[in-house]
């Protein structure tokens, strides 16, 4: 079981041009486009997790209970962000004494509540009963649990929210400037990455404190194993406020950099990626007009799902719910990290596109720094919120993990709106620019 969800920072350095032909227009969809699932443990498999939760007061008030329904609906919960919900029915699914597989499933589950709420000693527990039930969890996650165990993380001061110019350059990400142990750092804003990430040159320049002496495995999303140690961050510092005690991996510099300019050999080197880790602690505004990044911190009464929320988390990553050519729901992973949107090729089969692919003329870069061309789609509708984006074309990537995702979300489709990401609502809001 692969523990660390894919890190997203996918890069194209030619051909690049080919993929910022996105025409955008209103999105309208009726419930027949919509498909959906008969049963919980169908809405479930489709995603379809706020029906999956409206069904929650019917399994509840069930004089024989069922622990799979109950898990099933525990599930969704996880996923939309509902964490005590989430803990009232796995934990009752759990009381039923299920079979081994599905109490080992329910504890990872439980784990994931934990881990998402910043509780890492209940997270830690969850996992240690998960792995005693035969699910396969790496040791390396495990030590990482402990090494947080009863630490306070994502502390605030000063400010409550941040309003800081962000750029782009090449690769068009969005960067902005923050203060990391009192040093100025270039840090890119990375919803796709499940941790914050620092370069191992950085990480020893400032003195990031170690968390342990073990070593993680991450994976780039072109399938490359990427070492890595983890550390904190004692004090970050965006605009005027103060965040201490920020948990980071700390990668090798030659995983962080990207060969931009094949012709002259022109590199661009990360030293820090901001990932979901922390910015599920936000409520963020990209707005690309005035090129300005505002982040406020949430506190537990901005913690309040949307009864329409569009925003879900699956493998500690967000995901956004859309359509393809105005068929839906689909998830996509929402990655503010990618300078491109994309498709997932081992999906394709179940999705409403022509299946006639090509060979895109871009070489992809991922995390890592593994390079190659795949295949595309063209002439595909990716639609959001209240917005559809028509791409002449689209890239492929394939994921050997068996996840919901479809796609990937990136830059050029963002970048054609002002965008709110609230994960206290758990809601990704589209205006057009």
């Amino acid at each position: 079981m692969r523990i660390s969800a894919a890190l997203l920072a996918l890069l194209a350095f030619t051909g690049c041009a080919l993929y910022s032909d996105v025409s955008v227009s209103p999105l309208y969809l009726s419930p027949t486009d919509i498909e959906r699932g008969s049963d919980v443990q169908s809405m479930l498999r489709k995603a379809d997790y706020l029906r999956a939760m409206e069904a929650a007061p019917a399994i509840d008030a069930r004089q024989k209970k069922n622990a799979a329904d109950l898990a099933a609906v525990g599930t969704a919960f996880l996923a939309a962000g509902r964490f005590d919900d989430a803990r009232v029915r796995l934990r009752a699914a759990l009381d039923l004494e299920p079979f081994r597989t599905t109490y080992a499933a329910i504890a990872w589950d439980l784990a994931q509540v934990e881990y998402m709420s910043n509780n890492y000693e209940a997270s830690l527990e969850w996992a240690n009963i998960a792995r005693e039930h035969g699910l396969n969890i790496r040791q390396w996650h495990i030590d990482y649990l402990k090494s947080l165990q009863n630490m306070p993380v994502y502390e605030f001061s000063g400010e409550s929210t941040a309003r800081v110019p962000f750029r782009f350059g090449r690769p068009d990400v969005p960067r902005i400037t923050a203060s990391v142990n009192g040093s100025e750092i270039e840090a890119i804003l990375d919803s796709g990455a499940v941790l914050s990430i620092i370069s191992e040159r950085l990480a020893a320049s400032i003195s990031i404190r170690s968390l342990g002496t073990y070593e993680g495995t991450f994976y780039g999303l072109l399938g490359e194993p990427i070492q890595v140690h983890f550390g904190m961050v004692d004090t970050l510092k965006i605009g005027d406020m103060t965040i201490t005690n920020v948990p980071v991996a700390i990668m090798p510099d030659d995983k962080m950099r990207f060969l931009i300019n094949k012709k002259d050999g022109q590199q661009f080197n990360m030293d820090l990626l901001l990932g979901t880790n922390l910015l599920k602690e936000f409520r963020i505004e990209l707005d690309f007009d005035r090129r300005r990044l505002t982040l406020k911190a949430l506190t537990p009464a901005d913690r309040r799902p949307d009864p329409d929320q569009n925003l879900f988390f699956e493998g500690f990553r967000p995901y956004v719910r859309g359509a393809i050519n105005r068929k839906g729901w689909y998830l996509f992973v929402l990655d503010t990290g990618s300078e491109i949107t994309f498709l997932n090729e081992t999906r394709l089969r179940t999705l409403p596109v022509q299946s006639l692919l090509g060979t895109h003329s871009a070489m992809l870069q991922g995390l890592g720094g593994t390079m190659k061309r795949g295949s595309k789609i063209e002439d595909v509708e990716i639609g959001l919120d209240r917005w559809g984006g028509k791409f002449k074309t689209l890239p492929m990537y394939a994921s050997a993990d068996k996840e919901h995702a479809v796609g990937i979300i990136g830059q050029n489709f963002l970048k054609n709106f002002n965008v709110v990401i609230d994960f206290g609502r758990m809601k990704l809001e589209l205006a057009r620019r």
